[in-house]
């Protein structure tokens, strides 16, 4: 009798163990085991696995949230960085899909891998603290975009720093693809380059468009022609970089993007405008540094790249760069909420961080 009662103690010890650890909060350490899709008009994310219990924020169909484990007909999700749960019956599991969930933190240092397995090769290692863009889910991996790299990182090894770009419910990001067709559509009768622009199946805001318009109304029909369109209207080489890179204000920021139809990040706009010219200046601003003279801010002139330091917490002595225009200015691809601009050197931020100017031919 008295074994038998010590082995009840130990088994109600132990579901009650098993349930505590249930309870408990998924934490950016988890595996997650696939992308969710509501299916529902509004669904509701709840503080637990009961429809009693408290709502922490309404989803909206198509709505993407990463799920993270199945409980008792409940999902545990990830939905716009607030952990909770979600009916499994409005939610449309997906092992696979490609998705942009935005900027993430590698939580220690980790291999970039080819593929979605241990088994691949290693195409990239991340220090601790750096950032990807997740592009994709396989089978409890994250597709990222890392130093121009794509590849494969275990889920359990990144922390999402952006909500969804898709979610209706987004707060922290304004780019939705819905959004970016229609602003491509109503600025298509405001400028010939607005209409180049989609020609080439790039995308701007009604806005940027209008800008970029005002500072090149010389834009082509297609990439391939604006080169010789661009060395035409200007007779030095840093004219021409400059005409042609005004042709992308207002383009869309994307980690690792190095073309119109991808979108851009800062030295992928460099090395996209050069290499149309004929120059390749490398392809992150770590190798621009070395791409030509070093100038200091006082010399710049029109086409010169600017490189600046400490944007992010790296190793490497130049972490962001752009295309001086003049009269201060510079245009860049600055982050994935403004996208391509044009920003004064003046700039608390960046007159801070500035490092070099590098002067090309």
């Amino acid at each position: 009798m008295k074994r038998l009662t010590t082995r009840l103690i130990a088994l109600v010890l132990t579901v009650a163990m098993l349930a505590g650890f249930a309870a408990l909060p998924a934490s950016a350490t988890s595996m997650k085991t696939g992308i969710g899709v509501v299916t529902a008009s509004s669904l509701r994310l709840r503080a637990a696995a009961s429809t009693d219990s408290e709502i922490l924020a309404t989803a909206y169909a198509g709505d993407c949230v990463v799920i993270i484990q199945e409980v008792n007909g409940w999902y545990l999700v990830n939905y716009n960085l607030q952990i909770g749960y979600m009916s499994k019956d409005y939610v449309e599991f997906n092992e696979r899909k490609n998705v942009k969930l935005g900027y993430a933190m590698f939580d220690t240092t980790s291999n970039v891998r080819s593929g979605p397995d241990t088994a691949s090769g290693i195409v990239a290692q991340a220090p601790k603290g750096e950032t990807c863009f997740i592009i994709g889910f396989n089978c409890g991996w994250y597709k990222v975009s890392f130093n121009g790299q794509i590849g494969y990182v275990r889920s359990d090894l990144l922390t999402l720093l952006e909500e969804p770009y898709y979610n209706a419910g987004s707060r922290g990001n304004t780019y939705k693809e819905s959004s970016k067709q229609t602003a491509s559509s109503s600025s298509s009768s405001a400028s010939s380059s607005s209409s180049a622009s989609k020609s080439t199946g790039s995308t701007r805001s009604a806005s940027s468009s209008s800008s970029a318009s005002a500072s090149s109304s010389s834009s082509s029909s297609s990439a391939s022609s604006a080169s010789s369109q661009g060395a035409s209207s200007a007779s030095t080489l840093g004219e021409q970089v400059v005409a042609y890179a005004k042709k992308y204000t207002g383009y869309r920021y994307v980690f690792g993007g190095a073309s119109p139809s991808s979108g851009f990040d800062c030295s992928g706009l460099v090395y996209y405008v050069y290499r149309q010219l004929g120059y390749n200046v490398g392809r992150t601003s770590a190798d621009q540094l070395y791409a030509g003279t070093q100038i200091s801010r006082s010399n710049l002139k029109v086409g010169d790249i600017v490189l600046f330091e400490r944007t992010y917490t790296t190793s490497a002595r130049a972490t962001h760069s752009g295309i001086y225009i003049g009269n201060g200015n510079f245009i860049h691809a600055a982050n994935s909420r403004l996208g391509v601009i044009i920003t004064n050197l003046d700039s608390e931020y960046y007159a801070s961080r500035f490092l070099c100017g590098i002067r090309v031919g």
